[in-house]
């Protein structure tokens, strides 16, 4: 079983948080935080008090990646197994808490992607208001299996494969290869969500993340979202369906340069039963999502 529940929240720097408060409500259809500051804005997904944030800086990047743990035994007992396998482990400050608006959290770097990762308990729950789209979309798909997906770019990504599968009870949902060259990437859940957490090899990588991905309600839901985001001329990828996680989706990009994806009808998985499945990327293999190998 894994030591967290789900993705949480992921949160970035930019140089523009104007841009992004424009972005999130514009284009992402999100709702901005009411307590939002002009240093650190919260972005609304779900009736959480927020999915995504972004922290005025320089880099443009992930600042750090939050993940749910079910107890305070669940969080002492994920602290002492990343103890003992070498990792140190911070506890947050009482302010870093009421900054993530959880009720504790400790957080350590991960040894292959370098970037914070945050164990959190008590995410903060918004009642009322309800949140409500921005533009005409129907919502997300999120509750118990999270707030989607995120992808980060590691060198040795069976190596982190083995490490959170080992310290922190992930399960690998799937390798993927490219033919005559190796493994490209790796998909891993703790949960039914197909994967909550990914790792990619793209020497050169300009960033630490590559995307993140939120589950629609509807399939008409990333059609208009595709439309508008070619309108804009930030279009990432073509619409395709992956063959891994049989979602429906595109990618497009951010004001940090970075992605998101909009995805529907991904299939689940049994995290007692499921057996690490194995499958090839290139031409022929899989529809759509033209350019998605050149995304960086």
């Amino acid at each position: 079983m894994a030591a967290v529940s789900q993705l949480s929240y992921v949160v970035g720097t930019s140089s523009d948080v104007p841009g992004w408060k424009k972005y999130a409500t514009e284009v992402l259809g999100l709702e901005v935080s009411r307590d939002s500051e002009d240093n650190l804005l919260y972005v609304r997904a779900d009736d959480r008090h927020h999915r995504i944030g972004v922290r005025a800086g320089h880099d443009d990047d992930v600042a750090y990646v939050g993940w749910d743990v079910p107890s305070k035994a669940a969080l002492e007992s994920a602290a002492a197994q990343l103890d003992a396998a070498g990792i140190a482990v911070t506890t947050g400050t009482p302010e870093e808490a009421a900054d993530r608006r959880v009720m504790e959290f400790v957080h350590f770097v991960c040894p292959y992607s370098g970037v914070r990762m945050e164990l959190v308990l008590g995410h903060e729950k918004v009642f009322l208001p309800k949140f409500r789209p921005a533009r005409d979309l129907a919502g997300f798909n999120m509750g118990e299996a999270g707030m989607g997906h995120v992808v980060l770019y590691a060198e040795d990504i069976l190596g982190a494969a083995e490490f959170y599968s080992r310290v922190l009870g992930f399960g690998v949902s799937d390798f993927a290869h490219i033919p005559k060259v190796g493994p490209f990437a790796v998909f891993l859940h703790c949960n039914a969500r197909h994967h909550s957490l990914a790792f990619m090899h793209i020497p050169g990588a300009p960033r630490k993340i590559q995307h993140v991905m939120f589950e629609t309600v509807t399939m008409d839901d990333v059609g208009h979202s595709y439309d508008l985001c070619l309108d804009r001329g930030i279009t990432s990828t073509s619409t395709g369906r992956h063959h891994n996680d049989h979602v429906f989706s595109f990618y497009f990009q951010n004001p940090s340069g970075w992605h998101f994806e909009y995805g529907w009808g991904p299939r689940t998985v049994d995290p007692e039963t499921w057996t690490a499945e194995n499958y090839l990327l290139g031409p022929g293999f899989a529809w759509g999502h033209d350019g998605l190998m050149k995304m960086v």
